[in-house]
């Protein structure tokens, strides 16, 4: 089974709404951001209206040129200069729908960044490194302690276990962690007291001890 929370119902509940908050949160501003940008978006429509005024102009350059060929002497002559006429008079008007389009969709997406990035990156950069640091503490202690290989799990005694994690716990842990879970450490230590030590050891690991 794959670990994704520590098994200590404390440390389980504050990664859960961790996880939980952490997905609400990106879930709303994610909303507020599309919203923003289908709202933004609408705009474009205003560049396709002009583009698409001028290639209407175009359009009608070329069924009037279409209609002027056909006059005897002048025709051929007077087509291609009205094609030219309504095609130069177009070419603006459709290089600024589409500098219009072009624009609109920039400021959308860009806004739109910025209104997820704004309240994102601060809780993402301090929530994902800590959560990131749990999964691997309680998934590296469960393979290293639960699963360890079956020829040294049936060959090591519970006492033994017990022995070397408290062994890892007064060498690693604050003094200050280890007054939580025994009020003299070193005495347990010496006395080879070791439940304590070794709890102290499993639950910094976020999970519960063997006993």
């Amino acid at each position: 089974m794959v670990k994704i929370w520590s098994e200590l119902p404390g440390a389980r509940s504050r990664e859960v709404l961790a996880d939980v908050a952490t997905a609400a949160w990106v879930f709303f501003w994610g909303s507020l951001a599309l919203g923003l940008y289908s709202f933004l978006i609408g705009f474009v429509e205003a560049g396709r209206l002009v583009r698409g005024g001028g290639e209407s102009l175009q359009a009608a350059g070329l069924r009037l040129g279409d209609t002027l060929g056909g006059m005897p002497l002048i025709g051929a002559g007077m087509s291609d200069a009205v094609r030219g006429g309504f095609e130069g008079a177009g070419a603006p008007i459709v290089a600024a729908g589409g500098e219009i389009e072009t624009f609109v969709a920039l400021v959308a997406v860009v806004l739109a960044l910025v209104l997820l990035a704004v309240p994102l990156v601060p809780w993402l950069t301090r929530y994902v490194p800590w959560r990131l640091e749990r999964l691997r503490r309680v998934r590296a202690a469960h393979r290293a302690i639960r699963r360890a290989p079956a020829g040294v799990r049936e060959t090591a005694t519970p006492t033994e276990i017990e022995r070397l994690l408290a062994g890892r716990a007064i060498h690693r842990l604050e003094w200050a962690t280890l007054l939580e879970f025994t009020p003299d450490p070193i005495g347990d230590w010496q006395a080879g007291r070791f439940d304590r030590l070794a709890r102290a050891e499993y639950e910094q690991a976020g999970l519960r001890s063997a006993g």
